[in-house]
Formats: structure tokens, sequence, C-alpha cells
């Protein structure tokens, strides 16, 4: 099978994995439910939550009432499916309202019943944060603006950089390199140049802890994309 053919399979089964991560609780079943929460409060203190396929402990028990947005803190909520991060949000954990959506300003928030209370109390212990999140706005592969990835790229790079870094000493080879610019209040101090592997993001030659998830979907919808990458993908996301 040619590299063409290849990346063309690929991309009609990635784009298929976000599409299903596009979905909103109560409207999961669409999709299938997600697998796992992650929380990110101040200063990159983080607790993640897997999540059951149904009961008490499924993405089911996220669902509530319709409210307005609540004032305080809160903690900033990444859910996911297959690896690959969905339409993110925050939870105000002293109202019990959780509001998920893909950009700002916050809405869609629900009061959450006694099983989601429950199903989120690890996040209630994380410090909250007051700002509004700082998030990617553009992400752009050499000269490309890559219009997909508003939605599962920006939640990735933007949970990614929430989180503590490891060090690392250089890029791997299968790096794909991006530009990208940020919109909210810590936006000066964020990279506008990374570089996305299977491991997470570098920048700064340290990495920024992701799933392969994110990576194999951008790989299988670069435009133009090297010999290297295709067999890079070929190789990790099968």
């Amino acid at each position: 099978m040619s590299y063409a053919q290849q990346m063309t399979g690929r991309r009609l089964l990635v784009s298929l994995v976000a599409v299903l991560a596009l979905v909103s609780v109560g409207g999961a079943t669409a999709g299938g439910p997600f697998q796992r929460i992650v929380g990110v409060g101040a200063n990159g203190a983080w607790r993640a939550i897997s999540l059951q396929r149904s009961g008490v402990r499924s993405d089911a028990a996220l669902s509530g009432a319709a409210v307005p947005v609540p004032r305080g803190g809160y903690v900033r909520i990444y859910p996911s499916i297959g690896g690959l991060p969905g339409v993110p949000g925050r939870y105000y954990a002293a109202a019990h309202v959780l509001c998920l959506y893909w950009h700002e300003p916050v809405s869609n928030c629900s009061r959450l019943g006694d099983a989601g209370i429950r199903l989120l109390s690890p996040l209630a212990r994380l410090p909250l944060r007051l700002l509004a999140p700082t998030v990617p706005v553009a992400v752009r592969y050499r000269s490309h603006l890559l219009r997909y990835a508003d939605g599962n790229i920006f939640a990735a790079l933007e949970l990614a950089l929430e989180r503590p870094a490891l060090v690392r000493s250089s890029v791997p080879r299968d790096a794909i390199r991006l530009a990208v610019t940020w919109h909210g209040p810590e936006a000066a101090r964020m990279p506008l140049d990374l570089a996305l592997t299977p491991s997470g993001v570098y920048t700064g030659n340290r990495l920024f802890v992701l799933p392969r998830g994110p990576w194999c979907y951008l790989a299988a919808n670069l435009p133009d994309p090297s010999a290297l990458q295709i067999e890079a993908a070929n190789r990790v996301c099968r």
C-alpha cells in the first residue's frame, strides 16, 4: 500500500476518533462515554479520575439541571475518550456545578447530583483557580493554519502545558513542529513554538506529558506529511 493510501485510511480513522471526542455530557452515548477526566487546579496541581462505561462512575453521573455560571474559584476539567481530549470546562466545587464548553467565555453549566459530586470529589480538594484559562486560538504547521485543531488539539496543548514538565535533553525525530497563538491572562508567558510528539509536548527541552492520541490525530491530518511522519504514524498509532 502506498504512503498516500495509508494516510488516507488513517485520516478517516483518526478523524472518526476526533468526532467521538466531540461529545457533551448527556449526549456522550452518541460516540461512546468519556473514559477519563483530568482536573487541573492552581499552580499545576492535578488529579485524574478513571470513568466506567455506565453507572454512578460514568459520565452519566455528570448530568444535571442547567444553572447560571457560578462565582468563585474552579478547577479546569479535561474529559477524554481514546486518549484524545474532548470538550473541556470548569468544575465549581463549592457550588457543585460543572460547565463544559469549547470556547471562552464559560457556558453550558449544570448542577450535579449526589453521584456526580462523589465522582468529582478528588478534584474538589485541588487548589482553586481564579483567572480565566489561557488557551490556544490558532495552531500552524509550516505555513498551514490547522483549522481542524480548533477543538481536540487546542484542549490537548492547553492540558499539556497546564501541568508540570519532565526534563529531557532533545526533541525526538518524530516531533511535529507547531506555531501556537494563545489568548488569556498568561498568554505572554506561553511558548509560541513547540513540538508535539507521541509522548507529549516539548518546549525548551522540557517534556509536558500527553497520551499519544493528540499526536496521532495531528499526524494523520497533516498537510503534506513527510515520509518520516507517515512511518512514525504507522508504527505508533496502529
